[in-house]
């Protein structure tokens, strides 16, 4: 292996997070790198020296992923972020008027009041939870210009979709119970539909926390 080709195999151990990211940041170190020591070789020095040289330049493992953490994260917490927000979109629907999983209609008195509380709860963090996503999203896409944006704000942004991303199909799943009309249909609906993709957001959050 190559000067270059250990320095960024240390790059790669020293980023944690979502490949994805971390292969696009590598790709651009790698591409920087290769044309410093062309540079440098067409200067009139031999490779060894040119790739010495380049890494000087760029900064040791040490001083650049700390950079390179913070844009792992951000990025992270922005997918993570605009994934809550797509899966928040169709939820009015499941408990509205599509599959309508909020209907009292069938509850036996003494759930009535566990339901009603949990229908009120589950609303109001519906409404919290996409609203914050909403705001995430947009402080780590172009909040970015003008507020300091770094791991925590990143951790912040996917402790918030876990929470979510776990609350809402819990609570959902409860009063899908409390009904007492849960059938196949309606179960395999709130798993396509509700637990399959908050799912995938906790996934992602939790990527998002493991790259902070």
């Amino acid at each position: 292996m190559s000067a270059v080709d250990v320095y960024l195999a240390d790059l790669r151990a020293a980023i944690p997070g979502p490949s994805w990211t971390r292969r696009d940041l590598l790709r651009e170190a790698g591409d920087h790198l290769e044309d410093a020591t062309e540079a440098y070789t067409a200067a009139g020095y031999t490779t060894t020296e040119a790739e010495a040289l380049a890494l000087r330049d760029f900064g040791s493992v040490d001083d650049i992923a700390p950079g390179f953490r913070d844009t792992v994260a951000i990025g992270a917490a922005r997918r993570t972020a605009l994934m809550l927000v797509l899966v928040m979109i169709p939820q009015a629907f499941l408990w509205d008027d599509g599959i309508d999983l909020g209907s009292s209609g069938q509850l036996a008195a003494p759930d009535a009041g566990l339901f009603n509380v949990l229908d009120t709860i589950i609303e109001y963090v519906g409404t919290i939870g996409a609203l914050g996503a909403a705001i995430a999203l947009v402080v780590t896409a172009i909040g970015q210009r003008w507020l300091a944006v770094g791991r925590r704000t990143a951790r912040l942004a996917a402790a918030w979709a876990f929470a979510v991303a776990v609350v809402i199909p819990v609570i959902g799943l409860t009063m899908l119970a409390l009904t007492g009309s849960l059938t196949v249909i309606v179960g395999l609906a709130a798993i396509a539909f509700m637990v399959t993709p908050f799912a995938l957001v906790a996934a992602s959050a939790q990527r998002t926390l493991a790259a902070c």
